[in-house]
């Protein structure tokens, strides 16, 4: 007992000092780190991996203008509400890409970065190296389904590497972030004693969502973690490098991936007062500037899907009705008084809990790229419909739906049903559906892979002539710091421009 205080104990001092020593402001990026690693000398590797992993699922201004005005928006899990925010109708805004992408490449990439150059010398800290190029992993691909080339492991040397990196293809990235996984989850090794310990926001601190009790318990979830990520990195090129796609679907299987709930990678939130420890759904949900789509909306009704009432709320106290926003409505259009938003729902009341928790990649979506990697004839063990069912099953669990009874009855149902013919479109619908609110990077860069779900189309043409955009804008300001590198991705990559599709795409 009084051992699992002092972890408790050790745990609340790292967030305190994540909160009010090392960022006691939203606009802080810890500028003595990023501009030279050799003055962080008194950040610990503990703290600075803590610090890469909570703000790396997002502190609620780089959710707001990274995932959720972007990726939330085109995939049509919410609907903008604002005259002035252009996002929604597909038009390019630098302030808030820019915001996205230095986030990154200044702030928590670069304390993970700085974690690595500490421990990765030290061959008993091998457990800590491995989580830490894991992480690294999941925090690239999310940058490169963005804008496609990017600068990659040589952005990070700090005041003395390079300023100016070169973008590497995105062809390129791919394969080394396969490596990266394969390489970091058979390097774990459970006879060393050193790991992250309370650090571990995911997995090994007594305060996250299913705590791993021993450094073993936390190596095995981190290598399914790995393994998992990896299968959802290798289906990604399932178009456009199939053969290396299937190589690495029956590789990532082989080497374990996660088996159960309990070895989802969820970041735990505890609300209160300090922003960092609150959901940031939540957070940007408080601003009022959004409606959940009614793509959203009319998919949950035709469906007659029981997370219909979980996942959207009534208009009012007043106005029982759960209604949609339209997507991509001019700044005009949304001044008329039917557009008023005060007529349309928010997000459910879950989503607006500031201590709800938030999915980085769950067993439920394991469930899915196992019944898709049937589909293709890339997993022998059950079968697509199997693993279809299971993972309706457990998006279901995890959204509150506990009945099993109601589950079946939802899986039988017209539009859910495993048919022949459209059973792809089946698997990426509902796992888009178990996205919500969670992961829209997920569900946007799915949607482009796949072509579904079937979303509304936008009327008003914005940059892409009323099409989804495939991919952000460069921030302009890497047009005047790094222009040889940005000129060279254009060659590379295509036009800097919302339409362009990153190589996956192709």
């Amino acid at each position: 007992m009084r051992s699992l205080l002092l972890v408790a104990l050790r745990f609340r001092w790292l967030m305190l000092s994540l909160a009010a020593g090392l960022a006691p402001a939203c606009t802080d990026r810890f500028a003595a780190l990023n501009t030279d690693p050799s003055t962080a000398a008194n950040a610990s590797a503990d703290q600075l991996f803590a610090r890469a992993l909570k703000y790396g699922t997002l502190y609620d201004n780089d959710f707001q203008v990274g995932e959720h005005l972007h990726a939330n928006m085109w995939v049509q899990f919410f609907a903008n509400s604002t005259p002035g925010f252009g996002t929604d109708r597909y038009e390019s805004n630098d302030q808030w890409a820019t915001r996205f992408w230095t986030g990154f490449y200044t702030g928590y990439g670069m304390d993970l970065a700085q974690a690595i150059r500490q421990v990765e010398q030290q061959p008993g800290q091998v457990n800590r190296l491995s989580q830490a190029r894991i992480w690294r992993a999941f925090l690239f691909q999310r940058i490169t389904d963005y804008w496609g080339d990017v600068p990659y492991l040589g952005a990070f040397g700090g005041g003395t590497g390079n300023s100016q990196p070169a973008y590497e293809p995105q062809a390129s990235i791919y394969p080394s972030l396969l490596r990266e996984l394969t390489e970091a989850a058979a390097a774990l090794d459970d006879t060393q004693p050193g790991n992250f310990g309370p650090a571990d926001l995911l997995y090994a601190n007594p305060e996250a969502a299913f705590p791993a009790p021993t450094v073993a318990g936390a190596n095995q979830r981190w290598r399914h973690f790995a393994n998992s990520l990896r299968l959802r990195t290798a289906m990604r090129l399932a178009r456009v490098a199939p053969a290396l796609a299937q190589q690495q679907v029956r590789a990532a299987l082989a080497a374990g991936v996660m088996s159960s709930r309990s070895e989802s990678a969820i970041m735990n939130n505890t609300g209160g007062s300090v922003r960092i420890n609150q959901n940031p759904l939540a957070v940007v949900l408080g601003f009022q500037d959004c409606r959940v789509s009614a793509t959203l909306v009319d998919y949950l009704r035709r469906l007659d899907d029981p997370r219909l009432p979980v996942y959207v709320a009534a208009v009012s106290a007043t106005n029982p009705n759960l209604v949609g926003l339209p997507n991509g409505l001019t700044a005009s259009e949304l001044t008329l008084p039917t557009n008023n938003p005060a007529y349309f729902s928010l997000a459910g009341t879950r989503f607006q809990d500031a201590a709800h928790d938030q999915y980085l990649l769950t067993y439920a979506e394991v469930c899915f790229l196992r019944a898709e990697a049937c589909l293709r004839g890339w997993d022998a063990a059950g079968t697509a419909e199997q693993w279809y069912l299971t993972g309706i099953y457990e998006a279901m669990q995890q959204t509150g739906v506990t009945s099993g009874t109601t589950v079946a009855l939802y899986s039988r149902g017209g539009g859910v049903r495993f048919e022949p013919g459209q059973e792809l479109e089946r698997i990426i619908t509902q796992k888009w559906l178990s996205l919500f609110g969670h992961n829209g990077f997920e569900a946007y860069a799915e949607y482009r892979r796949t072509g579904f779900p079937v979303l509304h189309a936008v009327a008003n043409p914005g940059e892409t002539n009323g099409q989804v955009p495939r991919r952000l804008r460069y921030p302009l300001i890497e047009q005047r710091l790094n222009p040889d590198s940005y000129q060279a991705a254009l060659r590379s990559q295509g036009p800097d421009l919302l339409s362009t599709p990153v190589w996956w795409d192709k």
